[in-house]
């Protein structure tokens, strides 16, 4: 058994919930998704954006932390690498442009929480968490953005859900408001947090963990958008023999 096997976190809970195959294959096997595009260019950007809020700098320091952090993967040719460079450089040019117009008030980037669960550990990094004026708390989950597509409720999702109770359980933080920020846009979209939603979500939790823990593979999910569509072998959507 592995030594992580009683640590959840959303990005396991997401994998197992879209395919048990998909959770089997990345945290079983210890196999991953090969890199797109867009993860690489999310890592990059994420990472550039948790050390210049760190260390400080102006905007060649966030350039600078930007081309550190670079990863070159996932990318067809060298003029798809070059254009999503491109993309990443004028987010960090607009964030920084935004920062020192409208001032942040935020408590933690980039902040680890841990809480125990019905003999579970749930751990998890929150994007951002900004103190708002009445003392309660706001979680900001930051994402790329490029996607056109509307978002569905933040009120149903279930990431923010996870994050809102791991901040108020493992650091003690009373959470008013949760949001999702499109770095691409500039655009921070907010709902109202009650914790209506906490019993659902931890009911979810515990049903999704005991399925895990009993290796239960009784369905497949969406295979023609699965990350590894060509490598599963459980797969209906492969388009050639995985290498």
């Amino acid at each position: 058994m592995a030594p992580d096997t009683f640590e959840l976190n959303y990005s396991k809970l997401r994998a197992y919930l879209d395919c048990p195959y998909l959770y089997r294959y990345t945290y079983v096997q210890g196999r991953y998704a090969p890199h797109s595009p867009w993860s690489s260019l999310g890592q990059t950007v994420h990472r550039a954006l948790a050390r210049w809020h760190a260390n400080g700098g102006d905007l060649s320091d966030l350039i600078a932390y930007y081309d550190e952090f670079w990863q070159a993967k996932g990318y067809a040719t060298p003029g798809e690498t070059l254009e999503f460079y491109e993309k990443g450089r004028d987010i960090m040019e607009r964030w920084w442009t935004m920062a020192q117009e409208k001032p942040q008030r935020a408590l933690y980037f980039e902040k680890v929480f841990i809480f125990e669960f019905n003999g579970w550990r749930i751990r998890g990094t929150v994007d951002r968490i900004d103190r708002l004026p009445d003392g309660t708390h706001e979680v900001i989950d930051y994402k790329l953005g490029f996607d056109e597509r509307p978002p569905g409720p933040l009120e149903e999702d279930l990431q923010l859900a996870l994050y809102a109770i791991g901040v108020r359980e493992g650091l003690g933080l009373k959470v008013s408001a949760v949001s999702k920020f499109y770095l691409s846009r500039m655009e921070k979209v907010t709902a109202a947090y009650d914790g209506s939603r906490d019993a659902a979500v931890l009911a979810l939790v515990k049903g999704t963990g005991e399925k895990i823990l009993a290796g239960v593979c009784d369905r497949k999910g969406r295979c023609p958008s699965c990350p590894i569509r060509d490598l599963c072998p459980e797969s209906e959507a492969r388009s050639g023999t995985a290498v």
